[in-house]
């Protein structure tokens, strides 16, 4: 299926100069007023060709441009465009590729305003082409898109038939359907009808007729020599459905209601399952050598989470049967686990709209060998936390998982989403590492927490710090003075797993010995300069007081925290404090 690889927009109301990559099924995600729906508008202005009014510019001294990248443009898919269009995109066409731009130089919207231009996708100096039959081939390819906005049009979409939305499209396809099953015994019927309306017809009115007369009679006296006749067309098929739209009724009440008279609610629920029907009965359209785009601000907006994966489903059904369908959305449930990596993040600052690196591309440039930590960040869970966010905050386990979330609002006095922070779980500290580059190439703000064994271990082997540091140095040579004292085992100088201990654990007796403390302090500057935060006591559960990493204790400390004072329940508040302000700061 041809469709927008890529889009680049200059000057187009938020969008000063904004790239974003399309696929088949593009979810769009950001803050609210962050530019999701002008892109969304770009690309109906680029199809329709239509000029814009001066409030689309973003300065009226400058022209709007909005250029696409198309692909699979294959010979399949040109045998369906006529010789003259075909004609005119096939010498630009390379690799299955082209680029179309829409420019318009001054605001307004008449005929003419806007105009398209075509190139070759190596050709970059900005040399644009404007072929005969362009703007028909563009049409050809992509059809009139369907716009559906998120707080109005829900009736213009649904109730009223046009060509190129929902109720047109449904209804276009019922026509094919009743008129391969019954067009003959209707096409006989209007028959009947035309031969008493039409004037020609065998068994007219006798009615019109009389009206004929009375008015001949009269005009004679205006203009000899006239005559006048009623004549009522039949109507065809065509005409007949395009007066179609759609009535509700509700259980409990017989009177049948107008689709604009139903709350914002069920418009939306009957609009979007009447796109859901659509993505189940139409078509493959690509067989037609065309490609519909399908344009929706908040396909999620005023249903339940079942009816919006419903949905999403449905659009994806439409990705697969010649629709390219664009979308933006605040709802994690509009965007599957495969769906991640391709997902749009809008964002808006000094210079207007931009569109984040993708997960894609932040996983490939990132991690060599390795997607695991790229799918922890992003599971259903942690999706919205993480694209709503102003900081994400990556931690090791299971107990900042279940314990941080409530510390936090007892200290500060507001909840993680609340400071726009978010709490992601590494799952293990080698997970860190690659998770914080992920978020940084995708221009997310990020900090990590983890256990003093890190320092030792994962950020020496990720070149997070000198493998000689004087620090680390230091408490080796600590760690082997007291390792007689207690018996655990080591590998060389290094600590491991044996005679009862974890290495974790050996990393945390170190932390208790005073002379370690200055070493300790270094460390965690070091890493502090680097936004990870190292618990000077080796890991975050003897700051709390908690004996055991387990789901028991948790609990116990998090109802502690709602009933008691911090001070209460807390060993070392003056680092909690600390740690908090980190995180705020």
């Amino acid at each position: 299926m041809h469709r927008i690889a890529e889009l680049e927009i200059k000057n187009y109301r938020s969008c000063e100069l904004t790239r974003v990559k399309l696929e088949a099924f593009t979810p769009l995600v950001g803050y609210n007023n962050a530019g999701k729906t002008n892109i969304l508008k770009c690309l109906d202005a680029l199809v329709t060709g239509r000029g814009q009014s001066l409030a689309n510019f973003n300065d009226p001294e400058k022209p709007i441009e909005i250029v696409a990248h198309l692909v699979g443009l294959d010979d399949d898919t040109l045998s369906h465009l006529s010789p003259a269009q075909k004609s005119s995109l096939t010498p630009y066409i390379e690799n299955n590729s082209l680029d179309i731009r829409f420019y318009q130089e001054k605001p307004g919207t008449g005929r003419n305003a806007a105009t398209l231009g075509i190139r070759a996708p190596s050709n970059l100096q900005d040399e644009w082409s404007n072929p005969n039959g362009l703007p028909q081939a563009v049409t050809t390819l992509f059809p009139e898109p369907t716009f559906i906005n998120s707080m109005e049009d829900s009736a213009e979409d649904v109730s009223k038939f046009k060509a190129g939305n929902t109720i047109g499209k449904l209804i276009a396809n019922l026509q094919k359907e009743v008129v391969k099953a019954k067009g003959d015994e209707i096409n006989t019927a209007l028959a009947a009808i035309g031969k008493k309306l039409n004037l020609d017809g065998e068994e007219r009115l006798k009615e019109f007729s009389d009206f004929d007369n009375s008015i001949n009679g009269k005009i004679g006296d205006f203009f000899p020599g006239l005559t006048l006749n009623l004549d009522i067309p039949t109507p065809s098929i065509g005409d007949l459905f395009k007066q179609g739209n759609i009535k509700v009724k509700e259980s409990g009440n017989q009177q049948t209601t107008d689709f604009a008279n139903m709350g914002h609610g069920a418009q939306r629920a009957i609009q979007m399952t009447l796109i859901r029907h659509l993505a189940e009965t139409t078509k493959d359209v690509t067989k037609e050598g065309k490609t519909n785009l399908l344009l929706i601000d908040e396909p999620e907006l005023f249903l339940h989470p079942q009816a919006i994966e419903q949905i999403r489903g449905s659009l994806k059904v439409l990705a697969k049967k010649g629709y390219q369908v664009v979308f933006s959305t605040h709802s994690p449930f509009m965007i599957e686990q495969a769906d991640i990596p391709t997902t749009n993040i809008v964002r808006k600052n000094d210079i207007g709209t931009v569109v984040e690196t993708r997960l894609k591309e932040a996983v490939e440039k990132v991690l060599d060998d390795n997607e695991a930590q790229a799918r922890l960040l992003f599971d259903t869970y942690n999706l919205g936390q993480i694209l709503f966010s102003d900081m994400v905050l990556v931690a090791e386990g299971d107990t900042e998982k279940h314990v941080l979330p409530t510390l936090f609002q007892s200290v500060s006095g507001k909840t993680l989403g609340e400071s726009k922070l978010s709490l992601v779980i590494a799952t293990g500290s080698p997970n860190i590492p690659g998770m914080l580059s992920i978020l940084r190439e995708m221009n997310i703000p990020a900090k990590a927490i983890a256990d003093l064994d890190f320092a030792f271990t994962v950020a020496k082997k990720k070149n997070l710090i000198e493998k000689q540091h004087p620090s680390l140095e230091s408490c080796l040579d600590i760690i082997q003075k007291i390792q007689p004292v207690h018996g655990f085992s080591l590998d060389g100088r290094n600590p491991t797993k044996g005679n009862g201990f974890k290495a974790a654990d050996i990393y945390e007796l170190v932390a208790k010995e005073h002379e370690a403390q200055e070493h300790i302090t270094n460390l965690r500057e070091h890493f502090k300069d680097n936004s990870i935060w190292l618990w000077s006591l080796g890991a975050i559960e003897p700051h709390l007081c908690l004996n055991a990493k387990e789901t028991g204790e948790w609990y116990k400390f998090k109802q502690n925290l709602i009933e008691q004072a911090i001070e209460d329940v807390v060993e070392d508040v003056e680092h909690i404090n600390e740690f908090v302000d980190w995180c705020l700061n």
